[in-house]
């Protein structure tokens, strides 16, 4: 039985898929003078047949991955967007009901304490200068103790 391969050879189940078979391909003389400079490269180790089965395994799992990368990326990137919106949503609705207990907090304190629009501002003045220069994060002790030095100051 001739080793030559053919399509009813690749069909064959009872041919084991390790057994190498023979078959011509015709290429440019450049890309043999590629293999034999991959050869050389090599010390001489390998021959035509196993530089071009391993070109061919490269390519396959280059190919492959390739494949597999760009549907994964598109999976999780829709996984990914759906996760974000949802999120962004929560904070959304979160922060909106923050602004309303916050509103409510403030008309309710300058009801009580009988804050003028004048002292309103030069509060408002202070805690944007507060905020700033500490990027967001107000110690309540530290603002007690400006507010009672103020005081004492006056």
């Amino acid at each position: 039985m001739s080793d030559t391969l053919n399509n009813q050879k690749l069909k064959d189940v009872n041919i084991p898929s390790t057994k190498k078979l023979k078959t011509t391909f015709y290429l440019p003389k450049s890309t043999f003078e590629k293999i034999d400079s991959l050869i050389a490269l090599s010390g001489g180790s390998h021959s035509r047949n196993d530089v071009i089965e391993k070109a061919i395994d490269f390519f396959f799992a280059y190919t492959t991955s390739q494949i597999s990368q760009d549907y994964l990326c598109g999976v999780f990137g829709s996984k990914m967007e759906g996760l974000v919106g949802n999120l962004a949503t929560r904070i959304s609705k979160s922060n909106f009901r923050n602004a309303v207990e916050s509103d409510m907090t403030n008309r309710m304190l300058s009801t009580v304490f009988e804050i003028d629009r004048n002292k309103y501002d030069k509060l408002r003045a202070k805690a944007i200068q507060d905020v700033k220069r500490t990027n967001g994060s107000i110690d309540i002790l530290e603002a007690i103790n400006e507010s009672e030095s103020d005081d004492l100051s006056k």
